[in-house]
């Protein structure tokens, strides 16, 4: 749990990077190998990850998924009533492979707070690169199409839940006494989480030239980070009574 407390705020946020991880896990179901749903869920969400992938989420139809898994089309229905749900799954299960390395740099106590944050920076920019669905779908010229598909509600959960785990970072690194609000701290955070759409341009050299992709998110962690904290109050303010 993290509390949020400032000169403008009395907030507390009982949110974890685990409580994003059972958030992940409800949108990709019972993937148990070990019954036969959750063995075929699995395999559905399997092979729609590696052809959403390789020939892109519009471009791969359902009746080409259910000849891929030697199924009929309808057993898909049975489990993902629409498309899209298959690829909230697809994602949602790709994501939950990031969840031990976030959850090491949002939660250690062994580092200090502005290493966590440029470390989550370079997550944040090499993560989709290793994500070979995530990666394909920020490339793709036809995202908002693919997004005007999403339940809205799911859109809603997926921005409240990137600041609610990330203002107490935000705040830490702050610092004692820092004037921003938590509308401030939110806005900081969606920011943060804005850096992901650069992640697919390193993987072109001349985006980065003589830089490699680690090289450059280091870097770009310590120009973000090193420039966070806020600026002092105008000396006409610093004298000024509480």
């Amino acid at each position: 749990m993290h509390e949020l407390t400032g000169s403008f705020r009395s907030v507390s946020v009982s949110f974890s990077i685990s409580d994003l991880a059972e958030h992940l896990r409800g949108f990709v179901g019972d993937v148990d190998p070990s019954t036969p749903k959750g063995q075929k869920r699995l395999a559905i969400i399997e092979t729609a990850t590696r052809m959403f992938a390789e020939q892109g989420y519009r471009q791969t139809s359902m009746d080409e998924l259910a000849r891929a898994l030697g199924v009929a089309k309808g057993t898909l229905y049975l489990y993902f009533p629409k498309k899209i749900d298959l690829l909230i799954a697809a994602v949602a299960r790709e994501k939950l492979r990031w969840i031990p390395e976030l959850c090491g740099l949002l939660e250690s106590a062994e580092l200090p707070a502005t290493t966590r944050l440029k470390r989550w920076v370079e997550a944040v920019l090499l993560l989709p690169m290793r994500s070979p669905l995530i990666n394909r779908l920020m490339s793709d010229p036809g995202m908002a199409a693919i997004l005007a598909e999403t339940p809205q509600d799911v859109m809603r959960k997926a921005q409240d839940l990137y600041p609610q785990f990330m203002q107490p970072l935000l705040d830490e690194v702050a610092g004692p006494g820092h004037r921003w609000s938590e509308l401030e701290l939110r806005d900081r955070a969606n920011v943060l989480r804005a850096i992901s759409a650069i992640s697919p341009m390193l993987h072109h050299e001349a985006m980065r030239p003589g830089l490699s992709p680690d090289r450059f998110a280091a870097l770009f962690a310590d120009m973000i980070v090193d420039g966070i904290r806020p600026r002092p109050a105008p000396k006409s303010e610093q004298g000024a009574s509480p």
